[in-house]
């Protein structure tokens, strides 16, 4: 009924709530083809980052009632502006390290899962638990007083709860957030 009246913009407040994971999907893939085809602003209120990242070209994360940050998807997934923002967005969300080797004090360290790389050598880390995703696999594991958690692929061999592994962050993924404000540095 809204299409039919010709709007000069949409407001959808949190459409997709209601309907389970596969109907859920389904209807981002035709919100998304009405969205080309008519070209009608949208605004999309949700808590559902998925649909926010699919579907949104431009978002704003809000804290509280403040705006945390505001920008693409790409550049609020890949240059978070805050330790919540870090948090919010991306599934598993952010590894956000207090403790981790060679930080300065103040300063959080964040990676993402996907940015993690088993290695030979780097930070030792216990396993605590693997979580098989199909095409993915979550491993949960223990650094000092931090958990992460790092994403390997299916063809990957997976360590087993218990085992020590060491992890290997990629230099040009990391995020540095300050510890107190916890605004990106």
């Amino acid at each position: 009924r809204a299409i039919v009246r010709q709007p000069q913009v949409f407001l959808f407040d949190e459409p997709l709530s209601n309907l389970d994971a596969k109907l859920r999907a389904q209807t981002r893939i035709e919100i998304q083809k009405l969205h080309r085809e008519l070209g009608i602003t949208s605004l999309f209120v949700t808590h559902d980052q998925v649909e926010a990242m699919t579907l949104a070209q431009r978002m704003i994360v809000m804290n509280a009632g403040v705006m945390e940050q505001f920008g693409t998807p790409e550049e609020v997934y890949h240059t978070p502006a805050s330790i919540f923002v870090a948090s919010f967005i991306g599934s598993p969300p952010m590894n956000l390290l207090r403790h981790a080797p060679n930080s300065k004090p103040g300063t959080i360290l964040g990676i993402r899962p996907e940015h993690l790389d088993i290695t030979s050598a780097g930070w030792e880390v216990r396993v605590d638990t693997v979580e098989l995703l199909g095409a993915e696999r979550l491993v949960y594991a223990t650094m000092g007083g931090d958990s992460l958690i790092v994403r390997i692929e299916e063809g990957s061999a997976a360590p087993k709860a218990g085992d020590t592994i060491h992890v290997t962050p990629r230099e040009n993924r990391l995020h540095w957030f300050h510890a107190e404000t916890g605004k990106r540095l």
